[in-house]
């Protein structure tokens, strides 16, 4: 479990020292750039807080063009310079820095004060101002020092003086349309804003190239645009544009590419991307080493990150050391009580609250809520986190009234500004909703948390629209906690409230499965744009895909383990980056499925039929003083939805209990010997469907969504309290969420005739002849050779696929019901014919799967789970080695092209199984045919023979061809090998199981 600061440290805190990151080439296209950050920055006798009037014109210097003058500046001190312009002339100032850091504020009539330039912008050879006078009048420069500068010398001169061209003029609309940005981003008017910001970046890309320094900087505050909004995956692309950007312009080393860095890894952090943020971070600072400037700003905010980064992994005392290191260097550059120290209290007060130390946590809060709010105002939008950290406190000491004042103020300070959306408001809410229930205010509670989740919601959903699949995971994982929240508030404690009820039940069926929607939605909208870009984006991706599974699947070779794991995480890199992209090109094409409510899915479930949502939380404790302790071990849940009437719903217990049991039942599933399956079977059945049978009525249909374990167990072979299998009672199709049922009403048109791939020629590992592109070579295998197959280990190299002639059988059965049915046996039975297929009617897969442990002898761990399965084609014995051409594993089945297929059927060993995650299903090959967009998908959860499966795939198909649905086609075979008395044992009938669209192949229900 990690612990987070969460967003509302990422804007005017963890990254205040944004507020000094200037860059040369920015001033020298007459910029404003005051700060990507919230605030404008007060640095001790700053001309841009004093009256100009005050200063007698003897001291000030009329500049002329071409005369350098060189002076000596102290700190605390200022020198003011005076260039006369008509309107439409153009003026370029240049100061060269001689042992001291100058800042720049520019007045101009009628009297406004700009300051391109701060003395914390270090690292730059010129600080160029330019200007085009909008007005005829006299233009002041003021140079000045920080107040605890040691004195220095610099050189200013009029380097230009001419007519301003029509690049001029747009780049001084562009500053123009900045520096309105700023003004209303320091308003708290961040999305009112954003549309000046992005029209400037416009101006300057037109005028000065995509890759201009200029560029780059206003990219960034784009980006930081974004990421104060919560819109964290729209900020990203626009990160490592301008990483790239000065990267290539200042090269790899310079302090200002530190400065990027910092902040894509402060983007990752918030999105929950800790590894990355750590990466970055590490990056950032080998640069402030190697360019010896580890006593600056950027130096102080990075030392506080690494602080952050301990605090999440727990280790409190590494994590203040970094504080205090970080904050001495603030108090070095600035002084000891200025409002940028504002953040390190708040660390140092959040780690000092997590060990309990409460009285030291009040101390640091305070302090930072002073400064802060001394420097913006008590009601200023930014304030919002040092005020509800202070709430916080309160709250989890007793003094309720105290920290729901705070939290309220915070509140009245966003709604005066308009400011409701942003993610500050989310925190602010969820800490009344907290305190409201530690004190035993359910409704309060239940109306605050409400409000607070509608905020998330949308933040969810912009963030989930762009991103790796990897990115979107972290950033859902890193907001799980919250949907316990969520049930935990209506399970636990408002259980006859309506209104937690409604809560609870929206929450489960807005977030299961989510990741997987979203991944899903974004290939299919590349797809149905697919211009000839996004033909060579799918292409880019099923390329990299492959070489990153044959990397996997091939082992190190002569690389060291170490080496092996670098490619691997290279690979993985420039797939997430292309994922990303190619999410990026489908931003409102595909706009899926609107905003979900119950209604919507209620009206959706049949008249027959019950939708059975499971959900795996974790019950949450509003007195808890900390996150980690407020979290109970797991507990099963499941709501009851049909077509009319309330949602009904049954608390079921402990996870670890029903688990074990599930883990039972499913050892005794796969043995057809074992005499004790039917009490196994009830014992689940007592846990999880009995509880709940009441509430289904009459239904006749269960939709059941599982969640955990109960992902890996068929329903069917459950036992009622009569003795009974539950498929002697119901029809039961599965779904990752009940929001499948709105998918479902999207029209999806097959693009080719059914397709039957079986009996694939395995080949025999001895047989390999040396690799020619394009060509299996596989010999026949004789009758007498019977060597064991061996389809899960640590290693593929130990595999062995035995042949499945049978295989060969069932295709000709299926064939003979579908005549229009290709089918491919023997050497046709390739991995290059499956990724070729388009969306084909039916696709019927008969083969071998395999499964890999999650780390290999001698080789890294295998992260990605969908590397870890797959399923065999021809060749798969052959050149294990050297390559996996007979290999797809799940990751490259999520790049076929499915948008259309009825149904994709495994007739494959243990297709259905694989690994867990709690709301988010199984990751393994049911996943991916799933995401690459297939309606139905039949598959299997433990292993039977041959002949067992060709009996029941010819009985299925025999059922889909007259008419029956997919899943009455499926029980229908069931219910007739239970009449058998060699049948009877769920091993022979349940293994295989139907998930999504249950109606006919004409899709009548």
């Amino acid at each position: 479990m990690t612990r987070s600061f969460g967003s509302r440290y990422l804007i005017g805190g963890l990254v205040s020292w944004r507020l000094f990151a200037m860059l040369a080439v920015v001033s020298a296209f007459s910029t404003f750039i005051p700060a990507r950050g919230a605030t404008p920055l007060q640095v001790g006798s700053s001309p841009s807080t004093q009256s100009s009037a005050a200063q007698a014109p003897s001291d000030i210097t009329v500049l002329e063009l071409g005369k350098p003058i060189e002076r000596e500046l102290g700190g605390g001190r200022r020198q003011s310079y005076q260039v006369t312009l008509s309107e439409g002339q153009y003026m370029k100032v240049e100061i060269r820095e001689q042992g001291i850091d100058v800042g720049v504020s520019v007045e101009f009539p009628p009297g406004e004060i700009i300051q391109p330039w701060t003395p914390l912008a270090g690292g730059q050879r010129i600080k160029a101002v330019t200007q085009v006078a909008g007005i005829s009048g006299v233009y002041r420069l003021d140079v000045f020092a920080m107040t605890k500068a040691a004195p220095g010398r610099y050189e200013i001169r009029l380097a230009e003086l001419r007519l301003a061209t029509e690049n001029d003029r747009a780049l001084y609309e562009a500053r123009n349309l900045f520096r309105d940005y700023t003004r209303l981003r320091d308003q708290g008017k961040w999305l009112e804003a954003r549309p000046l910001l992005v029209r400037c970046l416009e101006i300057r890309e037109k005028v000065l190239g995509p890759d201009d320094l200029l560029v780059g900087t206003t990219l960034g505050f784009l980006a930081n645009s974004y990421d104060y909004s919560g819109d964290y995956a729209a900020a990203e692309p626009l990160n490592l544009r301008a990483l790239k950007i000065k990267e290539k312009v200042l090269g790899p080393d310079h302090p200002n590419v530190a400065t990027d860095l910092f902040d894509l890894g402060v983007s990752y952090r918030d999105k929950g991307d800790y590894l990355k943020e750590e990466e970055m971070q590490r990056r950032a600072w080998g640069i402030l080493e190697r360019t010896q400037s580890t006593e600056t700003p950027l130096a102080g905010a990075v030392l506080e990150e690494f602080g952050s980064i301990n605090y999440n992994k727990g280790n409190y005392q590494t994590a203040e050391d970094y504080f205090q290191r970080g904050r001495a260097v603030w108090e070095k550059v600035l002084g000891p009580d200025h409002y940028h120290l504002a953040p390190s209290f708040t660390f140092s007060g959040r780690a000092a609250y997590d060990q309990g130390d409460y009285a030291k946590a009040e101390t640091m809060f305070q302090k930072a809520l002073i400064l802060s709010e001394k420097a913006l105002g008590q009601d200023h939008s930014n304030v919002t986190k040092y005020r509800n950290d202070l709430a916080m406190l309160y709250c989890t000491t007793g003094d309720y009234a105290k920290g729901k004042a705070l939290y309220e103020r915070s509140l009245s300070a966003h709604e005066q500004r308009g400011t409701m959306s942003y993610p500050a408001v989310k925190t602010t809410l969820f800490g009344l909703a907290r305190c409201s229930a530690a004190e035993g205010n359910w409704p309060e509670a239940v109306k605050f948390q409400s409000r607070a989740s509608e905020i998330e919601e949308h933040y969810i959903a912009v963030n989930l629209a762009v991103g790796s699949e990897r990115e979107k995971q972290a950033f859902v994982d890193e907001l799980s906690l919250r949907s316990s929240r969520n049930i935990s508030l209506q399970t636990q404690f408002a259980h006859d409230d309506p209104n937690a009820l409604h809560l609870a039940v929206t929450t489960i069926l807005q977030s299961k499965g989510r990741v997987q929607d979203a991944v899903s939605s974004n290939l299919t909208a590349l797809r149905q744009r697919f211009a000839p870009e996004d033909h060579k984006l799918l292409d880019q991706l099923n390329d990299l895909t492959s070489q990153l599974a044959k990397l996997v699947l091939t082992g190190p070779q002569k690389l060291t383990a170490t080496e092996h794991g670098q490619q691997i995480k290279a690979l993985e890199n420039q797939r997430e980056r292309l994922e990303a992209e190619m999410n990026q090109r489908t931003v409102g094409f595909y706009q899926g499925s609107k905003t979900i409510t119950l209604g919507a899915i209620q009206a959706a479930v049949p008249e027959n039929a019950a939708l059975v949502e499971f959900a795996v939380y974790r019950p949450f404790d509003p007195k808890a003083p900390d996150n980690q302790k407020a979290y109970a071990d797991s507990r099963y849940v499941v709501y009851v939805v049909r077509n009319q009437g309330e949602v009904q719903w049954k608390e079921l217990g402990e996870a670890r209990a029903i688990d074990e049991a599930i883990d039972r039942l499913r050892q005794a599933l796969r043995d057809p010997e074992r005499k004790d399956v039917q009490q196994l079977a009830r014992a689940v059945d007592n846990r999880a469907m009995q509880p709940l049978r009441s509430l289904t009525g009459d239904a006749a249909h269960l939709l059941i969504s599982p969640d955990g374990k109960l992902n890996l167990i068929p329903f069917e072979a459950l036992v009622d309290e009569q003795g009974h299998y539950l498929t002697e009672r119901y029809l039961i199709s599965y779904l990752t969420t009940g929001r499948d049922l709105l998918r479902m009403q999207v029209v999806r048109a097959s693009k080719s005739r059914p397709v039957v791939v079986a009996n694939p020629l395995f080949g025999e590992p001895s047989d390999a002849a040396p690799d020619r592109p394009g060509q299996a070579h596989v010999k026949p295998i004789s009758t007498s050779e019977n060597r064991r197959n061996v389809t899960s280990g640590d290693d593929l190299s130990g595999f062995y696929f035995a042949p499945l002639r049978g295989t060969a059988q069932e295709a000709r059965a299926i064939q003979s019901l579908f005549p229009e049915a290709e089918i491919l046996t023997g050497p046709q039975a390739t991995k290059t014919a499956l990724q070729r297929m388009v969306a084909p009617r039916i696709l019927h897969i008969a083969t071998h799967g395999f499964f890999l442990a999650g780390t290999t002898p001698a080789r890294v761990k295998i992260e990605n789970p969908l590397l870890r399965s797959g399923l065999a084609l021809t060749g798969a014995n052959l050149n294990k080695g050297r390559s996996h051409d007979g290999i797809l594993t799940a990751l490259e089945a999520s790049n076929l092209n499915l948008w259309g297929t009825k149904l994709v059927t495994l007739s494959a060993c243990e297709t259905g199984v694989g690994e867990v995650k709690d709301g988010e299903g199984v990751y393994g090959l049911r996943r991916s045919f799933f995401e690459a967009g297939t309606e139905s998908l039949v598959m299997s959860l433990w292993s039977i023979s041959d002949r067992s499966t060709r009996e029941m795939m010819t009985a299925y198909y025999a059922g889909l061809k007259q008419g029956l649905g997919r899943g009455e086609a499926l029980r229908q075979v069931q219910l007739a090998m239970l009449k058998r008395k060699d049948r009877q044992h769920p091993f022979y009938w349940a293994s295989f199981i139907q998930s999504g669209e249950w109606a006919n192949l004409n899709g009548q229900r």
